[in-house]
């Protein structure tokens, strides 16, 4: 596969046989796949630390968000990289995307131990001083995130080669480096969360489950380094191009990265506000919006899945100037999004009850998280076709664009009139997930008057 580029054509136009055809499933089943096992494992994780307590699943879970925010930055590297390679492998350019792959897994090595150094001692502080945790809450926020710390490395590595390799068409090897990590991190969870007396191990509640994550990953990277340096995917690492990477290929990756992690940052810095809002409202209450998150998180993996599938054969398209397909394509896969999201809106609305029992027993957790589960059920549909279109934005590399508008947005719904509907009209959690539904409305109909001018920028 990662050998000679033979041209072939197909109803779609002329690619490269090294890619997978648009009219295939390669690039958008194992993406779904793979992110969906990601999201199932935070979950099954969520379920763990909920049954221990309701401390850990919130003190776990902020430690989590935290690192999610840390990791927005590795995005320049995954998304500044992808894009200019999906157009080079669709040119049959392969040394131009090889070294462009290896120059950011470089990058990715230099800052995640830089992050590393300088989270060891900054996390109590983050967690009591910024988000406002106390007492069971930040001590457990505090020991998940700093064993973390010890394994931010090999976490940013899996992260964004795995990334890399799933936007550019080789969502088979991302796949399987990521199944393999979270069956890990699955049966590690449940020994080191809730102790073995057979095995000698105490219960370590969220500080097991940060150590079974980070061993988790270890295993991911090894089967992923696996594929790449065995010649099975599309691209592959140079060792001089990572060790001493050429300044104009960092700068591409930057200039096409950083638009993407701008928009990242913004929209976790909103979500980081949003925690520190509900943090000031309680332990129930942050528990709740934990088990909200990651039950939306696993839910959006399918369209995050089919925006990375979209994302890849919308670049290839337009790189071998078939403008015409991309769209047609895109709009495709914007309509299987639509499906999927009104089933699971269905699912999720019907059955709540069950969902939440999952996670936990404590009434007041309980009681409020039912309030909250029809607002997250109507959340799937605007959030199916967002995720879409600004897939195809990126592969257009209008990708200023998308970090512009998400920062006007979360600016004013989960900022500002977040922050006045909990804290001066006293509306509570519900009114915060009510505006995360509104901003995905509003952004979405922004995308769709923005495709319309059908913008290809260079990247």
């Amino acid at each position: 596969m990662s050998g000679e580029f033979v041209f072939q054509e197909t109803s779609e136009g002329t690619l490269p046989t090294a890619a997978p055809p648009p009219d295939s499933k390669k690039a958008v089943i194992p993406a779904v796949i793979d992110l969906l096992s990601m999201t199932l494992i935070m979950v099954f994780e969520g379920i763990l630390l909920g049954r221990y307590s309701s401390a850990a699943l919130a003190g776990g879970g902020m430690g989590l968000m935290f690192l999610f925010f840390l990791f927005t930055i590795f995005l320049t590297f995954v998304m500044g990289a992808a894009v200019p390679i999906s157009r080079h492998l669709g040119a049959n350019e392969k040394r131009l995307a090889d070294r462009l792959f290896s120059n950011s897994i470089g990058a990715t090595l230099l800052a995640s131990i830089a992050f590393a150094i300088i989270a060891l001692f900054s996390a109590k502080f983050v967690f009591g001083t910024v988000f406002g945790a106390d007492g069971a809450v930040r001590e457990n926020a505090v020991d998940y995130f700093r064993i973390l710390i010890y394994f931010m490395p090999i976490i940013a590595l899996n992260f964004t080669g795995t990334g890399i390799l799933r936007a550019t068409g080789d969502a088979f090897a991302a796949m399987t480096a990521n199944l393999i990590a979270n069956c890990i991190h699955a049966g590690l969870a449940i020994i080191l969360i809730f102790g073995s007396d057979r095995l000698g191990i105490p219960a370590m509640g969220a500080a097991g489950a940060a150590l079974a994550l980070g061993i988790a990953q270890v295993i991911g990277l090894t089967v992923q380094m696996r594929f790449v340096l065995s010649g099975k995917t599309q691209i592959s690492l140079n060792l001089r191009d990572i060790l001493a990477p050429k300044w104009q290929s960092i700068k591409r990756i930057l200039k096409t990265g950083l638009p993407v992690t701008t928009e990242q940052l913004v929209w976790m810095t909103g979500q980081l506000v949003l925690l520190a809002y509900i943090a000031r409202l309680g332990e129930s209450y942050l528990a709740a919006h934990q088990i909200l998150l990651r039950l939306t998180q696993t839910v959006g993996v399918v369209y995050q899945g089919l925006a990375f599938g979209n994302m890849a054969l919308c670049g290839q398209h337009i790189g071998a100037g078939c403008e015409d397909r991309a769209i047609k394509i895109s709009r495709r896969i914007r309509y299987l999004s639509l499906g999927f999201s009104i089933a699971i809106g269905s699912i999720i609305y019907f059955n709540a009850g069950a969902i939440v029992r999952l996670f936990t027993f404590d009434p007041a957790v309980m009681e409020i998280t039912l309030l909250l589960m029809p607002i997250l059920a109507l959340q799937q549909i605007p959030k199916s076709q967002t995720m879409i279109t600004a897939s195809e934005l990126r592969a257009r590399g209008d990708l200023v664009f998308i970090a512009a508008i998400a920062a006007v947005f979360v600016g004013i719904n989960e900022i500002t009139l977040s922050g006045i509907a909990v804290f001066a009209l006293k509306w509570g959690l519900a009114a915060i997930w009510a505006f995360m539904v509104i901003d995905e409305v509003e952004r979405v109909i922004v995308h769709l008057l923005r495709m319309r001018r059908r913008i290809v920028k260079h990247v």
